[in-house]
C-alpha cells in the first residue's frame, strides 16, 4: 500500500544551510526510525513526494539515489511501482567506545526489544575458563540475548560475568541495559579487549533472516575493573542491519 505523504514527511526547508536533498534523505531516515516507515512500505509518487517536499524532480531523485545507494529504497519500473522501503538505516556502532547497542538504538529514536533466551549460574571450569579467561572456580551468571531495533534484528549477545555484579532480577534484561545493570551493581569498568573475528552465522541464523552459511563479524571483548577482568562477552553483528564506524587519526 501506497504511504500519504503527511504520515510520515514535511516540507523541506529552503532557508537550511543543509542541501535539500540531504534534508530529504535525513527526513526518510527519521521516518524509519520513528516507525512512521516500515519495510515493504511504497512511498508517494514522485510528482507527490515534490509537491510535499516542495522540491525540483532533480532533487529528489538525487536524494532518492543515495538512499538506494545506502541499501534503504528500491525504485521499481512500471504501473502500480514506484519506490520501496528495503530495510531501516543500519545502527551504527564506534569499535573500542563504551557506548551499548541498547544506546544506539535507543539515540535512533528506535526502541531496544530484547528476548531473553538464557539466564543460568555456572562454575568456570577447564573449558570455560579457556574461552573466557575469567578463574577457575568462579561464580558466573552466563546469559543469551537477542537485540532487535523495533522489529529489525541487529545482535546476538551472550555474556559470562562474575555472579558478584549480577545483584539485579533476570526479567530487567528484557528491558534495560545489561552496562547500566553492572553499573548499579557496582562495577566499574577501567577498561576493556577486544577483537573481531570472522564467523559463518550457523544456529543465528533464523533470528537474523539469513542464511545460516552467511559470513558474520562477531566482536568478542574481556572487561576489567581496577582489579581484574569481571567480564566476557560476545556480539555477533547483524550484516546489514548493524555496522562498524570509527574514525583514525595520526
Amino acid at each position: 500500500m501506497r504511504i500519504e505523504f503527511d504520515t510520515a514527511f514535511e516540507p523541506v526547508d529552503h532557508a537550511s544551510s543543509i542541501p535539500l536533498y540531504l534534508q530529504i534523505v535525513f527526513q526518510v531516515d527519521g521516518a524509519l526510525r520513528g516507525g512512521r516507515l516500515t519495510q515493504d512500505a511504497l512511498l508517494p509518487s514522485e510528482s507527490e513526494l515534490c509537491a510535499g517536499f516542495n522540491v525540483a524532480r532533480s532533487t529528489l531523485r538525487r536524494a532518492m539515489s543515495r538512499l538506494e545507494d545506502r541499501g534503504i529504497v528500491s525504485r521499481e519500473r512500471g504501473r502500480g511501482k514506484g519506490t520501496r522501503i528495503l530495510r531501516a538505516a543500519p545502527i551504527t556502532r564506534t569499535p573500542g567506545s563504551f557506548a551499548t547497542i541498547f544506546d544506539e538504538i535507543s539515540a535512533s529514536a528506535r526502541r531496544p526489544v530484547t528476548k531473553l533466551l538464557v539466564f543460568e549460574e555456572l562454575i568456570i571450569d577447564d573449558e570455560l575458563a579457556d574461552l573466557t579467561e575469567l578463574p577457575i572456580g568462579a561464580r558466573i551468571a552466563h546469559t543469551l540475548r537477542h537485540r532487535s531495533a523495533n522489529d529489525e534484528p541487529i545482535a546476538v549477545l551472550e555474556n559470562w560475568v562474575l555472579s558478584e555484579y549480577m545483584d539485579f532480577a533476570p526479567e530487567r534484561l528484557e528491558t534495560e541495559s545489561m552496562e547500566m545493570l553492572l553499573r548499579e551493581s557496582g562495577a566499574r569498568t577501567h577498561h576493556a579487549e577486544f577483537e573481531f573475528q570472522a564467523m559463518l552465522l550457523g544456529v543465528n541464523s533464523e533470528f537474523f533472516g539469513l542464511d545460516a552459511g552467511t559470513p558474520v563479524v562477531k566482536e568478542v571483548r574481556r572487561v576489567f575493573n581496577s582489579r581484574h577482568q569481571y567480564e566476557y562477552s560476545e556480539h555477533i553483528c547483524h550484516p546489514e542491519n548493524e555496522r562498524l564506524r570509527g574514525v583514525a587519526a595520526p
